[in-house]
Order: C-alpha cells, then sequence, then structure tokens
C-alpha cells in the first residue's frame, strides 16, 4: 500500500501501534502486547476498586472507577478496530485514492489546505492526550504527602509488596509507560475520525465548486457530479460503519467519566489539600470533553456538508435544463437532504446538539453526586 498522504506519521504510527494500519508487520505481537497489558491492569484495577470501595471515601471510588474506565474504552477501540481490519484498509486506500484522482479538479488547493489542517488538529489531539498523562503523574508523585504509604499513578490491586524501592520504582515505570501509550491509542482513533471526515468534506466542496464554476457544456458534467455523490455516500458509509459502536462507547463512557470528574473538580476546590486532585482531574476532564465533542462535530460537520451538495444542486439553474437532466439534479437534491448518516450505536445521529445532551446528563448526575456526599 503507497504512503497515504492525508495521514501524519504520528497518526501512522499510532495505527501501527494498534495493529489497525494495513501491512502491518506481525500484527499478532501488537494484539498479544495489549491483551497482555490490559487485560492484567483492568483486574487490577477493577479488583481495587471492588477490594475497597467500603473502607475509602465516595471521592476515592469514584476517582478510580473513573480512571479505569478510561483504559476499558481503549480495550474496546482497540477490539472494535480489530474485529474491521477490511473498514480501516477501505478508508486509507479511498482517500489515498481520491486526493491522487481529483487533485486536477482542485483549483482552489482545497486538498492541500485540508492535510495541513488535519496535521495540525491531529497534533494537537495528540498532544493533548500524551500530556495530560505527565500532568496526572506530576500531580499524584509531587503532592504525595509524606509520611503515607507510597502512592501509585494508577491504584491497583497488586499481588505483591510495593514498598520497596525497586519493585515501587519499576512498578511506577511500567504504569506510566502502559498509560501514555493507553493515552496515545485512545486519541489515535479521534484523530483518524477528524482526518476522514475532513477528507470527506474537502471532496464535497471540490465536487460542488467543479460543477458551479466549470461552464455547463453536456451530460457528462451531471453524471460526474451524480457518480461523486454516490462514491462520498459510499465513503461516509464505511465511516459510520467503523465508528458507529466506538461512538456509542466513547459516548456512554464519557458521560460516566465527565461526571465523575465534574463531582472530584467541585470537591476538590472546596477542600484544603485538594490541589493535586485539581490538577490531574481538570486536565482529564478537559481531555474527555474535547474527545466527546470531535465525535459530535463529527457528524454536524457532515450534516452540513450534505447541505451544501443540496444548495449546489439548487443553484446550478436546473430549471433551465432538458427535464430529463433537471430530474438528475432532483434526485441528487432528495438525497443530499436526507444527509449522511453517523450515528453513535446506530441509535441516533451525531450533532453538536448530542454533545450538549451528554454535557447535561453528566451535569445531573454530577449533582446527583454532590447530593450523597
Amino acid at each position: 500500500m503507497t504512503v497515504i498522504k492525508t495521514i501524519n506519521w504520528p497518526v501512522k504510527f499510532g495505527l501501527h501501534l494498534a495493529a489497525s494500519w494495513p501491512g502491518t508487520p506481525l500484527p499478532v505481537l501488537h494484539k498479544l502486547f495489549w491483551l497482555l497489558v490490559l487485560i492484567p491492569f483492568q483486574i487490577c484495577q477493577y479488583s481495587y476498586v471492588f477490594m475497597h470501595y467500603k473502607s475509602d471515601t465516595l471521592i476515592e471510588t469514584i476517582d478510580n472507577l473513573s480512571i479505569s474506565l478510561s483504559f476499558s474504552l481503549v480495550f474496546i477501540k482497540l477490539c472494535i478496530a480489530w474485529l474491521h481490519p477490511n473498514l480501516v484498509r477501505d478508508i486509507l486506500s479511498i482517500m489515498e485514492e481520491e486526493c491522487q484522482k481529483y487533485t486536477v479538479l482542485d483549483t482552489h488547493n482545497l486538498i492541500s489546505k485540508t492535510i495541513y489542517l488535519s496535521y495540525r488538529l491531529t497534533n494537537f489531539v495528540l498532544s493533548m492526550c500524551v500530556t495530560s498523562t505527565i500532568f496526572f503523574a506530576l500531580a499524584i508523585l509531587v503532592f504525595q504527602e509524606n509520611g503515607t504509604s507510597k502512592k501509585l499513578i494508577l491504584n491497583m490491586d497488586l499481588p505483591f509488596d510495593i514498598n520497596q524501592s525497586s519493585t515501587y520504582g519499576l512498578v511506577l515505570i511500567i504504569q506510566y509507560v502502559c498509560q501514555i501509550t493507553s493515552a496515545y491509542t485512545f486519541s489515535v482513533f479521534t484523530s483518524f475520525l477528524l482526518v476522514a471526515v475532513l477528507h470527506a468534506g474537502c471532496q464535497i466542496d471540490i465536487m460542488c465548486r467543479t460543477l458551479l464554476e466549470v461552464p455547463y457544456k453536456n451530460t457528462k458534467q451531471l453524471k460526474f457530479f451524480i457518480k461523486r455523490h454516490q462514491e462520498i455516500i459510499m465513503f461516509t458509509e464505511k465511516i459510520e460503519q467503523f465508528f458507529t459502536y466506538i461512538a456509542l462507547t466513547e459516548l456512554l463512557s464519557d458521560t460516566l467519566v465527565t461526571c465523575c470528574l465534574g463531582y472530584l473538580i467541585v470537591i476538590a476546590l472546596q477542600t484544603e489539600n485538594g490541589l493535586a486532585t485539581l490538577v490531574k482531574s481538570t486536565v482529564f476532564y478537559v481531555l474527555m470533553c474535547l474527545d466527546a465533542f470531535i465525535y459530535c462535530f463529527a457528524g454536524e460537520y457532515l450534516s452540513i456538508k450534505s447541505k451544501v451538495i443540496s444548495d449546489t444542486a439548487y443553484e446550478f439553474l436546473w430549471y433551465n435544463l432538458h427535464p430529463y437532466e433537471s430530474q438528475l439534479l432532483i434526485v441528487v437534491m432528495l438525497r443530499a437532504q436526507k444527509g449522511f448518516t453517523f450515528t453513535f450505536g446506530k441509535f441516533a445521529s451525531l450533532s453538536l446538539e448530542s454533545f450538549t445532551s451528554i454535557m447535561k446528563a453528566s451535569a445531573s448526575y454530577m449533582s446527583v453526586l454532590l447530593a450523597m456526599t
């Protein structure tokens, strides 16, 4: 497979790491690595939550649960990607083929501008995730109280004693490496969605500009417009098939995690020694909100671009065409008004309205937890 021009190397490296890039060498070893890392981690994390939920305070239990849920989300994303390798390959190959095939029609350099924008946005998302792990670890280790037992970055019920200096240091290193690797992989799928959606929007803009700016000569132009519309519909359907269940787990977990983190932030502001909790929870909260926003933005963006297709077909002065030609455009307008489908779990369409609903639900659950404190 040729180098994907629309994918920058951090996202490509992350897909390789997740054993999702077509042609990844020894993908079985990559999958085995994740299984050997995440399954023991999850067992130790949830074991700690269940073993200490009576002795710990509500704040500590919620803190541990929110971190465990985020690791579970990474594992679910990986499993979905491993179950649909053909969809990832098809999305990447279509993006590469369209960038090469329709560069001639791109008189406004929309492809290069979109690639540059996707590079900047994906680098921002990836750097946010990596930076959040640094603040998370520093908040725990730097603000660790003297005289208390040694704290881990991730609370776990381990089958050995960590009070020895060598053992404690080794466990901290392993935990942080696994945390930063999981955070990176977590953000890679979000970045991949962002790149794919921006590419679809770019191709729609090129198609619409070509129809309006090139003088109309014959029916071939209309047939090309209709064919490109069908190709873009098929491309967005592949995006929907791959990301719909990822979006479902993403939005459900984000609602719970942002609820927990918001609760921790409010409590930390009211506590004298809550600086460590405030630092790690705030960065984590911003990251989860950003992730949910990107998924909802993707659905809103595709919906807006579908309306652009309908408006372009109408602005083409179809009422001055031959009846046969105008009927072709009417079909396009009707299909464009239906929009591109991007749902979470086939239940409902993603949009910015969905994002506000998530934030409202999270705030409602947070108020219940505050009332229980």
